[in-house]
This record gives C-alpha cells, structure tokens and sequence, in this order.
C-alpha cells in the first residue's frame, strides 16, 4: 500500500486514548491541522525521520493542542530539547513542576486553581509512582505516563493543597515522583498480575495512612481494548534500528506501542519520538522482528 499522505509532512505531534482506543497524534505541516490515527489492530509502519518540528501549543483551558502557527522547524534534540518552540512554549504556559519554578504564567496559575488529585501509579512492585493530574484531565495522565494499575487517593480544590500530599508520599522509601521512559518500557517485559498489583497500591497508600477515594483502577482495557486478549509476553526488540518500527498494533501502553509480528508482540517506545517528521506505510510490515535472538533488520 502506498505512504500515509505521501505528500505531506507528518510531525509526530503526540499520542492519546480516546473512544476509538490508543491513537498517535500527527501535525500534517502543509496543511496546518492535526489528524488522530488510531493505532488498535491496524498494521503499519513507522519511519522516523531526523527533520524535528515544533508540536504547536496546548490550550490550559480548553486541553486541546493545535498545530504550530509558525511551522517552527527544531534544532537537533542534543542542542534544542524542547518539542516546542519558544513561541507555542510561551503560549501553552505549562511547567509541571511549577513548585519549584520562581515564577509561573497566567496560565499555569489559573490551571493550577482547578480541581486536583493526587494518584499512586503501579509499573511494578518495586515502581510506585505518585503524582498529581487536573480532575479535567481524568485518568488521562495516568494513561499517558503507562502506569498498569493506578490508585486516585485523593482529590482537593486546587494544585497547590494536592502537590502537599505527593510531596509527603515522594519523601517516602519507595515511592517515585519520576521514572524514566525506558524504565517504563523495559518494566513491559516482566510478568504482569493485575489483581496483585491492585493489591500493592491499596497496601502502599494503607501504609502510609492513605485510604485511596476511588479505589484502584486496572487501565490495561484502555491500552489494549475491552474484552482483549492481553499478551503473556512482550519482548523488547534487542539491536532494532531507533529510527523505524512495524507490525501488527494490539495495543498502547503510555508511549510504547507493541505490535505484533508472527505471534510474538514487541515492546517498542515512540514517546520520544515526538516532534520527529515522520513516514507511515499502512497495511505493510518493513521492519521484520526475529523472535530467537531478539534481533531485526530493515527490509
């Protein structure tokens, strides 16, 4: 099958979970509009390409994105990390860790006035996460950051009297207030019981005094669909080209796909391929995954 419009520049802008399912985010540059692909059950491929570009601003109010007015073309990450540009970073207004920040925007300082909780997130028993999210947002953060179980503890008025509780439960052994996007990715790997990890969380906040509002949520139906058959395996592809991946999507977790090639579902973490121009070939695998040794090569 042909390229995904073929004559457009695509702009890897972003990745989300709505009614369709898991969808990857795309900036079509020429065009000035964003399209949302859902990823559940399509097979294609994914080329990464070096040329970066602004992902345009968010909106603190509405939370919806737009593409780059200015069509910003970025410097390379190693000298420019930012997936903005200076104009749509001021715009969005947007610092999460705002706590420690000298001052904050307009914007953020209204957003931060909203209603807040604060969750406990499950990647593994040795990775719990707490963090806090805009009750606007629902578990839309939680989705995001790919954790497999998340508890909602407790919600407040606004981000300042939430951030006091996830400052509490971070100072604690045991509990992160960040993890790294690879850490996350290779935690898909090991094995994975829904039911204990609901256990772990409910445990953890009893410990520490707090009785989770909302219970605990297991998010994998979001990641890989109602009904669906999760995988009892997901391989990280050892030696894959950084640049391309393909197969068969059965489902998203966070910002790693795992698609399917052969029986066999890979681990594959495009998160930080955001703000990349970016190639799409549907209904076609180029990149072939060996299963013994975990090994692959580009057709």
């Amino acid at each position: 099958m042909p390229r995904f419009f073929p004559d457009s520049t695509l702009v890897f802008s972003g990745l989300g979970y709505g009614a369709d399912g898991p969808y990857l985010q795309m900036n079509d540059l020429e065009a000035q509009k964003q399209m949302r692909l859902p990823v559940l059950g399509r097979t294609f491929t994914l080329k990464k390409l070096p040329q970066r570009y602004c992902i345009g601003p968010f909106d603190l109010k509405t939370y919806e994105s737009s593409a780059c007015p200015l069509m910003t073309e970025l410097p390379d990450a190693a000298t420019y990390s930012d997936d903005m540009c200076p104009a749509c970073r001021e715009a969005t207004g947007f610092n999460p860790a705002f706590y420690n920040a000298d001052a904050i925007s307009p914007q953020q300082r209204a957003y931060n006035l909203t209603p807040h909780f604060v969750y406990m997130a499950y990647f593994s028993p040795a990775h719990l996460k707490v963090g806090i999210s805009s009750e606007t947002r629902g578990i839309e953060r939680l989705l995001e950051q790919g954790a497999r179980v998340a508890g909602i503890l407790k919600r407040y008025a606004n981000a300042d009297e939430a951030r006091s509780l996830e400052a509490k439960l971070c100072a604690q052994d045991g509990i992160l207030e960040t993890m790294r996007l690879g850490t996350k990715n290779k935690l898909l790997s090991e094995p994975f019981d829904a039911r204990a990890a609901m256990d772990c969380v409910l445990e953890t906040a009893r410990a520490h005094g707090v009785e989770p509002e909302c219970g605990v949520l297991d998010l994998t139906p979001y990641y890989f669909g109602e009904g669906a058959q999760v995988p009892e395996l997901i391989q990280l592809p050892d030696g894959s080209p950084s640049d391309a991946c393909a197969g068969r999507c059965v489902g998203m977790v966070g910002g790693t796909l795992a698609l399917e090639q052969d029986g066999n579902v890979f681990a594959v973490l495009v998160k930080d391929w955001e703000s990349h121009a970016v190639e799409i070939t549907v209904g076609e695998v180029l990149v072939e995954y060996e299963y013994e040794p975990q090994q692959m090569g580009l057709w």
